[in-house]
């Protein structure tokens, strides 16, 4: 028998945040896995080592709690009679439940039904102040683009509105490391959370499609990493890759904000929905996602490339940041080299400006290894 059952739905770092707030230190807490395997010694009580005299009795604790990972540890049946499963071998307190698949709630519903208490995730409502914190935020962050922050900022502003409960969908376009990717992990910052980010381009077809409509209950899935979100900004990398046969499973979710597949159901309003591609104009763009799609985007977004001062602004922002990082002794030695020099005068040789970063940091640190590592042990 349990008294009382909370579901809350959101990222991890809330619930965990949640249970720590309501369960008090001297209270008796147990996790859904040593709950699972007194269920499993009574199914199999010669092999759990459990003695006959623990299992005869329901066992009292305060509070029980499940977490979203605990779902993939079980298997189907326990989901569909998680209940029966739940209350076998404990009278509990508190239940705390953390993202259930469907089949979980469908049978919490099925025997508590409006007992159950719902929490979920707070994001951070948008505002004129908040828009103003966003767009100072990535102003600092980024460099150049000016066009294509106020465009974000206008495509954000209609979310203030409350006109509708849709998210906003911004395709952001142009050559690689320009800044689009930076730019959705700055907004996400100021919302307040960690950025979701999807890249469908690492998937193959088939672990695409298992991805986005969903498939075993232990396996990831796009419906669950949104559930969980941090922040309400999601990234979708590099658009242009998604197999086109996945775009159905987008439309209800750019239109209404809402997402099912084979184990979870979401609510996204008021989303924030970030795509980026590698696209060169907005007919390209038509063209290849096609009409259906297209419609769905809010505003497309171009990048473009950095002049040659921008880029010398953001070499000597990124040497400073990781010149900071290192011992006086080393800092020492890099100074005394040319690096910066040299990446400041040939930034032009790197169009994106990820590479240039990372050659960067290459030479900084093939000159420690030089100086503290192999010199040193040839001494």
């Amino acid at each position: 028998m349990t008294d009382k059952i909370i579901i809350f739905y959101g990222s991890k770092k809330d619930f965990e945040e949640m249970i720590s707030n309501e369960i008090p230190n001297d209270e008796a807490t147990i996790p859904f896995m040593e709950l699972i395997q007194h269920y499993n010694a009574r199914l199999r009580p010669n092999e759990s080592g459990v003695k006959e005299s623990a299992l005869r009795n329901n066992i009292q604790v305060d509070n029980c709690i499940v977490r979203a990972n605990d779902y993939a540890s079980v298997l189907e049946h326990v989901l569909s009679n998680f209940v029966n499963i739940v209350s076998l071998n404990y009278d509990i307190g508190i239940l705390f439940v953390h993202n259930p698949p469907k089949k979980v709630k469908a049978s919490l519903q099925s025997v508590y039904g409006d007992e159950i208490e719902y929490r979920s995730t707070k994001y951070p409502a948008l505002s004129r102040e908040k828009l103003k914190e966003l767009y100072y935020n990535i102003n600092e962050d980024i460099l150049g683009q000016d066009m294509c922050k106020k465009h974000i900022i206008s495509g954000m502003y209609r979310l203030i509105t409350n006109s509708s409960n849709k998210p906003v969908v911004l395709m952001l376009y142009g050559p690689s490391g320009v800044g689009k990717t930076e730019s959705a992990k700055s907004i996400s910052k100021t919302m307040g959370g960690d950025l979701l980010r999807v890249q469908f381009s690492m998937m193959q077809t088939a672990e695409a499609y298992n991805y986005v409509f969903g498939a075993e209950h232990s396996k990831e899935s796009f419906a669950k990493d949104m559930m969980a979100r941090e922040s309400n900004v999601i990234l979708i990398d590099e658009f242009d890759k998604v197999n086109p046969s996945l775009y159905n499973a987008f439309y209800e979710l750019f239109d209404e904000g809402h997402y099912v597949d084979t184990n979870y159901d979401v609510n996204l309003g008021q989303a924030i929905f970030l795509l980026t591609c590698n696209f060169k104009n907005e007919e390209e763009i038509k063209r290849v996602l096609g009409p259906a799609m297209f419609s769905r985007i809010g505003c497309c977004i171009e990048y473009t490339e950095l002049s040659t001062e921008q880029k010398q602004s953001i070499v000597q922002s990124w040497y400073d940041a990781l010149i900071a990082t290192l011992q006086e002794d080393e800092r020492t030695v890099i100074m005394h080299t040319n690096i910066l020099m040299w990446f400041r005068k040939n930034t032009e040789r790197y169009d994106n400006i990820r590479i240039l970063k990372t050659k960067m940091e290459n030479a900084i640190f093939d000159t420690l290894t030089e100086k503290f590592i192999i010199d040193s042990h040839t001494d």
